[in-house]
């Protein structure tokens, strides 16, 4: 795979963001895993879990992937910390 090629799926992820369409991190999950797991160091599996329980990424992986994926490290907290609330209100 080109960096080209690499740069276009990073642009597709973040358009998702900026558009509003990611309301939980397992919303990008098909969306070149891959790729985006080898980018920040961890395997498939264990990315895809990470955004089933986005608590379990580090602050560290996320800066990293906001980095990638060229958008403010902000837009992605506020997914997560959205995601997290909504898990907790469905296991109280």
């Amino acid at each position: 795979m080109t960096k080209e090629d690499k740069k276009n799926q990073f642009i597709a992820i973040r358009s998702m963001y900026l558009s509003d369409s990611v309301k939980r991190m397992k919303d990008i999950e098909k969306l070149y895993p891959t790729l985006v797991a080898k980018s920040l160091g961890m395997n498939h599996s264990r990315y895809i879990q990470k955004l089933y329980n986005p608590e379990e990424f580090t602050v560290k992986q996320i800066c990293e992937f906001a980095t990638l994926i060229d958008l403010d490290v902000q837009v992605i907290w506020n997914v997560i910390i959205k995601q997290i609330k909504s898990q907790k209100r469905k296991t109280i």
